[in-house]
């Protein structure tokens, strides 16, 4: 397990090009890169499933940044400086849960708070360090059909057969997350998630998971859930 935080995060959705709007936390392409980049890998290889949990409420802002027109860049010399609306997730703050075959290396790394290059939050200037938690020892959980299961990360929605929603909890869908980064920016699958707003636990009733896009859903030592995918 290791956090990450920062004052203001940008997973740009690759379906807007006027306006850059963000998903709400680190997609996992994102994430496989600052795993990567901690790593000192051009790509994350090998079986990698991780787990997002949010440890602080979502919330974002728009605000207008110059983004053409360097004046000094090749051919940016003959445009101008246009004025370019981004939203930024304000104050993001994860804990991820990580398993995989980079585990025994990525753990040394993060406990020493060594990195090969800089990590950040989807854009460059949204830099963050990551900070080392803990190892442990999970329990594999097999998921009971309409039996409920409280999980303190987001879930994709495909292992979701329903959502029991709790009084207080405002709940949110990522659509069209990209699954897997293939290099070269191209991309293959995509994945739907859900989550609650300021990082609640969600109970729903479980559904077997696809072998297209796998999910464990893990106890650890404390009896908390969590979903890993």
């Amino acid at each position: 397990m290791f956090d990450i935080k920062g004052n203001i995060a940008h997973f740009r959705r690759p379906d807007t090009t006027g306006t850059h709007a963000t998903y709400p936390f680190i997609t996992r392409t994102s994430l496989h890169g600052l795993i990567a980049s901690v790593l000192g890998l051009e790509q994350l290889t090998g079986t990698n499933m991780i787990g997002i949990q949010l440890l602080a409420p979502i919330c974002t802002r728009v605000q207008e940044m110059s983004m053409l027109g360097k004046g000094w860049l090749g051919e940016s010399k003959s445009t101008f400086n246009r004025p370019t609306s981004i939203e930024l997730v304000i104050n993001p703050n994860y804990r991820i849960y990580y398993t995989g075959d980079h585990l025994e290396k990525l753990s040394d790394m993060l406990q020493h708070g060594r990195s090969h290059y800089h990590t950040y939050l989807g854009s460059a200037y949204c830099l963050t360090f990551p900070r080392y938690v803990e190892c442990v020892e999970v329990e594999t959980i097999v998921p009971q059909q309409d039996c409920a299961l409280t999980c303190s990360t987001v879930v994709p929605s495909h292992v979701i057969s329903s959502l029991m929603p709790a009084a207080g909890c405002q709940y949110g869908r990522v659509g069209g997350m990209h699954y897997q980064y293939l290099g070269e920016r191209r991309f293959k699958g995509t994945i739907n998630l859900i989550y609650e707003t300021a990082g609640k636990t969600i109970v729903i009733k479980p559904k077997v998971s696809s072998t297209e896009r796998p999910v464990t859903f893990c106890m650890l030592p404390g009896k908390e859930v969590v979903c890993i995918w």
